[in-house]
This record gives C-alpha cells, sequence and structure tokens, in this order.
C-alpha cells in the first residue's frame, strides 16, 4: 500500500523571482491552495494579508487549510504610491485564514485570490 503525506506544508519559491520574493505558497498533498477574497471579513483587502512562516498551517475536514496570519493595513490608500514618507504603523489583527484548492476558486462567485502570500 502507498501512503503519500497530505499534511499542509509552506513551499518558498525561487529567491531569484522578483514577483514572489518574500511570499510563501501552501501545498496538501497534490493541491496548491489560494487564499480567496470571499473568505475574509469585511472590510479586510486581500493585498493587506500577511502570514506568519513561523506557524504552520494546519488542515481542516472539509479540506482547506487555516493559518494564523496577521493582517497589516496600510496607513494611507489615498497617497502616492511612491510619496517618500514612511506608512504609520498600525495595529495587527490576527485572523484564522480558510484556503481551499486553487481549483476551486471562484466557485462561490466572483472573487480574487492568492496562491503565493506575502509574509511577514
Amino acid at each position: 500500500m502507498l501512503d503519500l503525506p497530505t499534511d499542509p506544508r509552506l513551499t518558498w519559491p525561487d529567491p531569484r523571482v522578483d514577483a514572489v520574493r518574500g511570499c510563501v505558497a501552501v501545498e496538501r498533498g497534490p493541491l496548491v491552495l489560494c487564499l480567496e477574497s470571499t473568505d475574509l471579513p469585511d472590510g479586510v483587502a486581500l493585498e493587506d494579508v500577511r502570514v506568519d512562516p513561523a506557524v504552520a498551517p494546519r488542515p481542516e475536514a472539509d479540506g482547506a487549510v487555516v493559518r494564523g496570519s496577521v493582517v497589516v493595513p496600510r496607513a494611507d490608500r489615498t497617497g502616492l504610491p511612491y510619496s517618500g514618507a514612511p506608512e504609520i504603523a498600525v495595529p495587527r489583527e490576527e485572523l484564522d485564514l480558510s484556503l481551499v484548492p486553487y481549483h476551486r476558486w471562484a466557485e462561490r462567485g466572483p472573487s480574487t485570490m492568492r496562491v503565493f502570500l506575502p509574509t511577514l
């Protein structure tokens, strides 16, 4: 009998790829998981989510993975992106995030998603 591991795990991209440097993906067995905007609380933007790679992902009964994470809202969304002024520190909110298999993205309606999640 063949017994393959299906515990969720973090995967880091090659550091030479600029677009995903400082990010991690979550895999479970052969599945790649993603975070959908429909799973975030009201007022939390997908681009503000950061995960702590020191917290191991854990499995859920329905196959999704929940991991402890931190939301870091940007201080000023109305200013220029390169204003030169440092962002004001804001409190961090701890959340549990449900990740779904990538192939199930948008089954619950239109949404945005990320596979590679920025880290703290």
